[in-house]
């Protein structure tokens, strides 16, 4: 346990006009999933995701912001202090992207989550977060690592949940969605990677959690399976084709024995554009009250009324 690790956030500002008017013009058109604005949005997540990991998790080595062309303000505040500039870098799109320029500019999270093995001098152990996944309480490192490999959190699911595609397929087309719909549910993702990797009648899923990674088990799953990596990388928009990268290093990990399962997956999960404002109050009793909930993550903040939005904040 001697070994650094390293933290990756995923980030875009998606208000900023010049990233507007970016997306509408790469637009696959009517009914194409993971083009709602709001997949975009930003209400300053990235700056409570960034400061938590600074402060409950100080033995990470680097956290690595991956952006398109833009700094957030937390980044360039905490930049005044020269030691800083080290810990929190920024990883631009093209760096990650290198030898595959022609595929840029990408507007899917699961698209560029599918390259973050790629950012040079990533540490080889690292923990993923989008920047809706916030800590809440202290971490040590063995709450995602062992000697043996990574800590899992999530639980098992039957193969029988690749039926649900096809009945969201055929109510799409009754809803008249449009030629390009594809579903491209969270769980059908993970199922798309265990299949790649054998697995029979049942699939491991995970949650909206930091997840623990090792950056090998990518570059042994590329080198052995030439072309799958990049193809998942080339989607501009997410696309009813693709698999998720986590759970791809989950089921690798799984095969080879060298995953752990954890007994609980430590969270408390808000949908704040579903929650209603004493559900919210709820939540944030638990994860106050709950001593094993280390992590909060807040789905589309930028949906949510004023009251919860405050109150969330």
């Amino acid at each position: 346990m001697s070994e650094p690790i390293d933290a990756v956030l995923t980030w875009v500002d998606g208000e900023d006009p010049a990233h507007v008017a970016k997306r509408r013009a790469y637009e696959p058109g009517f009914g194409a999933a993971g083009v709602e604005a709001t997949r975009f949005a930003s209400r300053d997540e990235i700056r409570f995701s960034l400061m938590a990991l600074l402060k409950f998790a100080p033995w990470l080595r680097h956290i690595h912001i991956v952006t398109d062309g833009q700094i957030p303000s937390v980044v360039k505040e905490l930049w005044a202090d020269p030691a800083m500039q080290d810990r929190v870098r920024i990883v631009d799109h093209r760096v990650i992207y290198a030898g595959h320029e022609a595929l840029l500019p990408i507007f899917s999270g699961r698209t560029i989550e599918t390259a973050l093995f790629r950012i040079p001098d990533l540490a080889e152990r690292y923990l993923y977060l989008n920047d809706d996944f916030f800590l809440i309480r202290p971490v040590a490192a063995e709450d995602f690592f062992t000697d043996k490999g990574p800590v899992l959190r999530g639980h098992w699911m039957t193969r029988a949940y690749g039926l649900v595609p096809l009945l969201q397929l055929a109510v799409g087309r009754l809803k008249r969605r449009g030629k390009n719909w594809q579903p491209v549910g969270f769980k059908l993702q993970q199922l798309r990677a265990a299949r790649l990797v054998g697995w029979g009648l049942r699939f491991f899923t995970i949650g909206h959690t930091p997840h623990p990674l090792r950056r090998s088990t990518f570059q042994r799953f590329q080198a052995a399976h030439p072309g799958v990596i990049e193809a998942n990388m080339a989607p501009r928009f997410r696309h009813g084709s693709q698999f998720n990268p986590a759970s791809l290093a989950n089921h690798l990990e799984l095969a080879a024995g060298t995953a752990v399962i954890a007994a609980s997956d430590n969270t408390v999960y808000f949908r704040a554009d579903v929650d209603k404002p004493l559900r919210v109050q709820e939540k944030i009793a638990e994860a106050e009250a709950r001593e094993d909930a280390l992590f909060i993550c807040v789905n589309s903040l930028d949906q949510a009324g004023a009251a919860v939005q405050a109150d969330i904040l």
